[in-house]
């Protein structure tokens, strides 16, 4: 990607924006909020940006808190159609594992864990060069993790040697992650259906 590269998270507990010329960030801002993330993204985007416009959006298609996703390509998809640049997306747990990566190099692979609600696990392990397993959910008091496992993630376990970060997506890391990882459709990653279900 050349020129500013705007890239947005909202399917964590986290607001995470970055703001990146090529590959060098220029402006971060990364808050655990929680909820309310439709009413802190616009103000949080206009702070990030002042007068700077990107030629290029990257959102985080999840997977995480199906309202929270669908807030972040909504926004992300009109504020490209209204700057007339183009969206793409990328994978929250790419992102955690970017973190990781960088944290401890060489690294071979990490196992993510972040909360999908309901009291599970979400868990999907990643390679250093960022090939992706299936995402599978799992109880969170069992996550079954062998006992010298590098795991990454809001709800990586407190085991020493194990655990090398708990941190959300972070769109800090988004220049991390190869180009093929940061450039897919902005699409929705979600591991199970909707809990609100449309009368017959």
């Amino acid at each position: 990607m050349t020129g500013l590269t705007l890239g947005l998270s909202t399917a964590s507990p986290a607001l995470s924006l970055a703001l990146f010329d090529g590959d060098q960030l220029l402006a971060h801002d990364h808050r655990v909020i929680g909820r309310g993330h439709a009413e802190a993204l616009l103000p949080g985007i206009i702070a990030l940006l002042g007068n700077r416009r990107p030629a290029a959006i990257v959102v985080d298609n999840g997977p995480g808190s199906f309202t929270g996703i669908r807030i972040g390509i909504a926004a992300a998809r009109a504020l490209g159609l209204a700057w007339h640049v183009p969206v793409t997306g990328c994978e929250g747990g790419a992102l955690v594992a970017a973190r990781a990566f960088a944290l401890r190099p060489g690294l071979a692979s990490v196992t993510v864990l972040m909360d999908a609600g309901r009291g599970q696990l979400l868990h999907q392990t990643v390679s250093a060069d960022y090939i992706l397993s299936a995402i599978a959910t799992r109880t969170a008091a069992a996550p079954g993790l062998a006992a010298a496992e590098a795991t990454a993630g809001a709800m990586a376990p407190a085991q020493p040697g194990v655990r090398v970060h708990d941190g959300h997506p972070d769109m800090a890391d988004l220049m991390r992650l190869p180009p093929a990882r940061r450039g897919l459709p902005p699409a929705a990653l979600y591991v199970r259906p909707p809990d609100a279900v449309l009368p017959l």
